[in-house]
């Protein structure tokens, strides 16, 4: 939780006016920032000599701050100040009348705790024959001359002043800390240093905030427990402490529910304000009831009864001249239809596929005999949990140690911090960056990490600045480029290499991946520069400071175990013997991270579960494709069509294939429809180079980038949006730069790709 939202939280709600306006001076921080930025860029674009120094030097910007920081300190020790005497001077009267009360109470009859308390006391029990119990007191005056009354009013008394005081206890405190972590705030953004010396010189030296001041303020709530003490519990200061406790948590817990409604709804107001045209939830009435069906509704209802009337059809209809084939090709269909239309969630689609394999019967064994409920059972799910998902989970396992320690965000930083402040280095370095992190924490993560990393040169951009949805952009594509890079940066990498026997092994993989998301990403960053032109927009950005802090154990031992793991995956080939596939390997992080501690169990329930789900249910219906016969037959009648090709031409035709299927549907679902056709393709060609085949056709389903849905890192960067809710990107510029980005690194998948990918024997 933002330090924001703890102090918004943890303040009392009267007093919300009185405590460090912490935003406020955040964004004082933020504006003399942009202010610095754009006093940079001036002085560089300008002659230095005709600068008029109009924009605030460092100086005065400290001034500023100080003046205002000065402003809140004034703020927090008068609102102290009236405090602490408003309490003290009530503690002191509720005293004084308690003393001339006790004057007049005889003495005979024992602590006013045992009139109220029906909790019988032993050691008192010959002093007092019979207690008068507490539900007995409730008239104005008992038979003893107790003023029930009166009682009732002391004891709500001392609670409401100790419940103050501890408020008051609970002011200091969150002040104390707003203005020490604003000031450490000023010292990173602005490289000050003023951290040490202003909490020193002014806020410790400040009345609230003085050792005395601590004290005389805990003396009285120790005042206030004695007192009650005496009153209600014979003296016992840790029973009254634990009582009066209760109600100051009973009092925290409902200001807590408060402003938590309150902070809720500010939320909702903030939100709704950048909703432009708001308009009532769009869709159909049903008569006579208070149900609407939305348009979302029937569309999806649609696309569903479509793809399962295509399913009856298709059952209906002879196709191949074999039952089993014929059911199963029914079975591809419906299934491709609703990942390709999300009638229902993807990983849904995924779920149902086992369930409909058994039943109808497609699975065949060896010698063509359909294999019992039984055995089909078996088979599909021993499918559905392979090498290839062990390396999936493996790679879920070391992108979340990387990221929960920081790891890849340090390295990222001081990466950018030496990129300078020109835009086009800048954009350059985010760029690699965000495709050297997609190989180790998947594609998916690292749009989010990189977008908080500019944050930095966001806040310090001008309104409708190009340079903005150039950086935005530059992530998106190159995180959907970096998805090609490795064998765990993206699902379409996983489902490929399920596909490619012998296993490629790591060192393949880069071999022929590397060269062309190198490539792919210099064009793409060429072809930014020349649609945006960012050093036109923008002469300097704001440097981004390099992550601080001293490299801990923990971030050496994951590194190590980091990249152990990755030299174990790269040499797997030449262990084949002794580890047999790479998902033994992959159990090394899983271990390693969750059995030491390194990984909670809230970090395995992040894990992408969904993506997991859904390779399983691709690889089921692959294995039940296979099994079926039915993919053979597809790939030899595709085979007639282009065997007098050449493997470079019917590599390029799957590619182009792939990219318009990968760049209007999903990469994910493209690879789950298309490799396993390749792969047989290639198994049947007159020279077999199903591997060559395969792995192109993997690298292709990375390359769909054109659309804002075209993969998780487009959809990401189309969703940031500026101060005043206004989007960065539209589909516009996703057309503009993806369009040429993706058609250049499909022609380098069968070209370069193919070149190296048959140095190496495929």
């Amino acid at each position: 939780m933002k330090f924001s939202h703890t102090l918004q939280f943890n303040a009392v709600p009267d007093w919300i006016d009185y405590y460090v306006a912490y935003d406020q001076l955040k964004k004082l921080i933020f504006q003399l920032e942009k202010e610095r930025v754009e006093s940079a860029a001036y002085q560089e674009h300008n002659d230095p000599e005709q600068y008029n120094g109009s924009s605030p030097s460092a100086q005065e910007q400290q001034e500023a701050f100080l003046s205002a920081l000065d402003v809140q300190l004034d703020k927090v020790v008068n609102f102290y100040i009236q405090k602490e005497e408003e309490l003290y001077n009530q503690i002191d009267i509720l005293q004084r009348s308690l003393g001339q009360h006790e004057e007049q109470t005889p003495s005979a009859i024992g602590s006013p705790l045992e009139k109220i308390d029906s909790t019988p006391h032993l050691d008192k029990l010959h002093k007092v024959t019979r207690k008068i119990s507490f539900e007995s007191r409730i008239s104005s005056k008992s038979e003893t001359g107790i003023d029930v009354d009166a009682l009732f009013d002391t004891r709500s008394q001392l609670i409401l002043l100790y419940v103050s005081l501890s408020e008051l206890e609970s002011y200091l405190e969150l002040n104390r800390s707003a203005f020490d972590k604003i000031l450490k705030k000023y010292d990173k953004v602005l490289d000050g240093n003023l951290r040490e010396t202003y909490n020193k010189k002014m806020v410790r030296e400040a009345r609230p905030f003085t050792n005395d001041s601590m004290e005389e303020l805990r003396s009285h709530l120790e005042r206030l427990e004695h007192v009650y003490a005496d009153i209600f519990c014979n003296g016992d200061t840790r029973v009254a402490a634990r009582q009066m406790k209760t109600h100051l948590r009973d009092q925290v817990t409902y200001d807590r529910n408060t402003v938590w409604r309150d902070m809720i709804g500010q939320e909702r107001k903030a939100l709704s304000a950048h909703v432009q045209n708001p308009a009532e939830p769009s869709g159909y009435r049903v008569p006579y009831t208070n149900f609407i069906v939305t348009r979302s509704l029937i569309r999806c209802s649609i696309f569903f009864l479509f793809a399962l009337a295509a399913f009856i059809i298709l059952l209906c209809v002879d196709c191949f001249g074999n039952q089993e084939e014929n059911r199963c090709f029914a079975l591809l269909i419906f299934a491709a239809i609703l990942w390709a239309t999300e009638a229902v969630p993807l990983y849904s689609t995924s779920m149902l596929i086992p369930f409909l394999i058994v039943p109808l019967k497609i699975m065949r064994n060896d010698d063509g005999s359909v294999m019992t409920a039984a055995d089909a059972a078996k088979d599909t799910f021993s499918s559905m949990f392979s090498s290839t998902i062990m390396m999936l989970l493996g790679g879920f396992a070391l992108a979340g140690a990387l990221s929960k320690y920081g790891i890849a965000k340090a390295f990222a930083s001081h990466v950018l911090s030496r990129a300078g402040t020109r835009p086009r280095w800048v954009l350059l370095a985010i760029m690699f960056v965000s495709g050297f992190l997609s190989m180790w924490i998947s594609n998916v993560a690292t749009p989010v990490l990189c977008f908080s990393l500019i944050d930095p040169i966001m806040r310090t951009l001008p309104d409708g600045s190009r340079v903005a949805p150039c950086l935005l952009l530059g992530i998106a594509l190159a995180s959907c480029i970096g998805g090609m890079t490795s064998p765990i940066s993206s699902p379409q990498n996983i489902i490929t290499l399920q596909y490619m026997n012998p296993n490629p092994g790591w060192g393949i993989w880069f071999a022929g991946a590397l060269p062309i998301s190198i490539l792919s990403l210099l064009v793409c960053w060429g072809i930014l520069l020349l649609v945006y032109r960012p050093d036109r927009a923008q002469q300097h950005l704001n440097r981004i400071k390099p992550t601080r802090g001293k490299v801990s154990f923990a971030q050496c031992y994951v590194m190590f175990i980091t990249i152990a793991t990755i030299a174990l995956w790269c040499a797997e080939t030449a262990m084949e013997d002794a580890i047999g596939a790479t998902g033994v390997i992959a159990a090394v992080p899983l271990f390693m991270f969750f059995g030491t501690g390194i990984l909670k169990k809230d970090d395995l329930n992040a894990f992408l579960w969904s993506v997991v789900v859904l390779a399983q249910g691709g690889m089921a219906l692959g294995n039940a494709v296979t099994s079926s016969g039915l993919l053979q037959d597809i790939a030899l009648r595709i085979k007639d069509g282009i065997q007098d090709l050449d493997a470079i031409a019917i590599l390029a035709i799957f590619a182009f294939l792939i990219l318009v299927f990968a760049t209007f549907v999903s990469h994910t679902v493209a690879a789950l429809i298309i490799v396993p056709i390749v792969q047989q393709v290639g198994e049947a060609l007159p020279v077999p180079r199903p591997n060559l085949l395969v792995m192109g056709a993997g690298l292709a389903c990375s390359a769909g980038m054109a659309l804002p849905v075209s993969g998780y890192p487009n959809m990401a960067a189309v969703m940031m949006e500026d101060q005043a809710g206004k989007p960065f990107l539209s589909s516009k510029d996703f057309l503009i730069v993806g369009v040429p980005t993706s058609v250049f690194c499909t022609v380098l998948i069968f070209t370069l790709g193919y070149g190296i990918l048959s140095g190496v024997g495929y």
